[in-house]
């Protein structure tokens, strides 16, 4: 296998082959955030009808930062 092959074979989102436990753990917990901050407005929203609601995207807002940026890091930055 080429090393071309190798890298993208690498690169693949269920190829966790080679990771450390640190990198594994990022990914889960900015997963979990992402997930988190997405269900909480969308099932806030639904109960109160406050689609638009400035208290509420300061919570939401930072998790899925946070989850998008965790989910870069180990993906993008990570892997070279």
């Amino acid at each position: 296998m080429t090393q071309l092959e190798n890298k993208s074979s690498q690169r693949k989102l269920g190829s966790f082959k080679g990771r450390s436990m640190y990198l594994n753990a990022l990914l889960a917990v900015s997963f979990i955030f992402l997930l988190i901050g997405i269900l909480f407005y969308v099932s806030w929203s639904i109960l109160y009808g406050t689609w638009l609601d400035p208290g509420l995207y300061s919570f939401v807002v930072p998790m899925i930062v946070l989850g998008i940026i965790g989910i870069f890091y180990v993906y993008v930055w990570e892997n070279p």
